[in-house]
Formats: C-alpha cells, sequence, structure tokens
C-alpha cells in the first residue's frame, strides 16, 4: 500500500498518496493534494487518490 502523503505532493515520482491526507484526496496532475476541481478532474492521477469529474 502506498504511503499517505505528508507533504502534499502525490503520484509516481514520490509514490505517495492523497487518500487520507490533510491535504485533500486529490492527486492532480503536477502531483500536488488538494480537493478543489482543480485537483479532482481533469488530469487527476486516479492511482493515487480519488478523481472526480472529466477524463479524456
Amino acid at each position: 500500500a502506498q504511503r499517505i502523503s505528508t507533504s502534499a505532493r502525490c503520484g509516481p515520482s514520490f509514490g505517495l498518496t492523497c487518500q487520507g491526507s490533510k491535504f485533500g484526496n486529490c492527486c492532480s496532475q503536477y502531483s500536488w493534494c488538494g480537493s478543489t476541481n482543480d485537483y479532482c478532474g481533469q488530469g487527476c492521477l486516479p492511482g493515487y487518490g480519488e478523481c472526480k469529474g472529466l477524463f479524456e
């Protein structure tokens, strides 16, 4: 299992998930955790937290 991010960084470069982190459950395409549509929508990394919304 992946470790939960404590630095707000996430994704394959870090091997960290946002799920359950204090920053938000979504990992953006730029490998930052957050909870807004910018993080959870298009470009979100589904393997590293929650994703919602549109996908290409």
